[in-house]
């Protein structure tokens, strides 16, 4: 059977507005070395702290229904931090009262692309994940809840189960 893999960063919590707001700028691109802001969030409750979208409960709700409950989260950790962000991400999870059958947080996703031949989907909003989802024989879809409607998530996602 299929599995949605629904990505945390970007597409339900709100990484890059609370970037912003821990460094007191205007828009993340606003810090002048992201790579190094980035880092230097190793070992705080960040991820934690994320607001999440408001779309965020649709979407899992919608995904929670076409799945009957099989979706599982997938998520990358902080870098030289995994434990650290990957707990804090799972409070997160906890506190939105989200419950994935399971919530793996790597940086090499691909790996899940297949189970048994069988391809899964990652919604995902950075390009390289998806670009390696598929190179494994994944269903790869770009969700950016900043930018992308729910309702052209929805209908991506219907397309492959109607497919």
């Amino acid at each position: 059977m299929m599995t949605i893999y629904v990505d945390m960063d970007g597409v339900i919590a709100d990484f890059f507005s609370e970037l912003a707001s821990h460094y007191g700028v205007d828009h993340w691109k606003d810090l002048p070395d992201k790579d190094k802001s980035v880092k230097d969030l190793k070992g705080t409750d960040f991820f934690g702290r994320l607001p999440k979208f408001e779309t965020s409960d649709d979407l899992i709700a919608f995904v929670d229904d076409v799945t009957d409950g099989q979706w599982s989260i997938l998520s990358s950790p902080l870098r030289d931090d995994h434990e650290n962000s990957s707990f804090w991400k799972r409070q997160w999870l906890d506190k939105h009262d989200y419950h994935p059958q399971e919530a793996i947080f790597t940086g090499r996703k691909e790996k899940y692309a297949t189970t048994d031949g069988v391809p899964n989907i990652l919604i995902d909003d950075r390009p390289q994940n998806l670009e390696r989802w598929k190179a494994k024989g994944g269903i790869a879809i770009r969700y950016q809840a900043n930018e992308n409607t729910l309702d052209e998530l929805k209908d991506k996602i219907n397309d492959v189960f109607t497919e």
